[in-house]
């Protein structure tokens, strides 16, 4: 046998605008003192920066430095990307493949200078 279950009572047009209005204000208010009561972050200046290149370094050796730094990076990837899984670590794998790139990338340039 059926059992006729009747449906929900909807809520009024009126009922329903005013929650979404209530909703709306709380999401309002609650975005408002997100945003100004937010610790402010002091402004970073030049002379504060935690690595200075200094002014004097030329570009083959720039290129160098960068290139030695991609590589470290690109060891750090591997190591971290290989005792992950799934989601995780395709984004670390795909980390390291734009860090080889950019090693390449550079090493290319490096190939190109002329020797002093």
């Amino acid at each position: 046998m059926k059992k006729i279950v009747p449906d929900p009572p909807s809520p009024s047009l009126h009922d329903a605008a005013e929650c979404d209005a209530q909703s709306l204000d709380r999401a309002a208010a609650e975005r408002a003192l997100n945003y100004y009561l937010q610790e402010p972050k002091p402004p970073r200046h030049m002379h504060m920066a935690t690595y200075a290149i200094p002014d004097s370094v030329d570009l083959e050796a720039a290129l160098a430095q960068a290139s030695d730094l991609l590589g470290c990076a690109g060891a750090s990837a591997s190591e971290a990307g290989n005792s992950l899984s799934g989601h995780a670590r395709h984004l670390v794998l795909s980390t390291l493949h734009l860090v080889e790139l950019a090693k390449a990338y550079i090493d290319k340039s490096l190939d190109g200078l002329p020797t002093n």
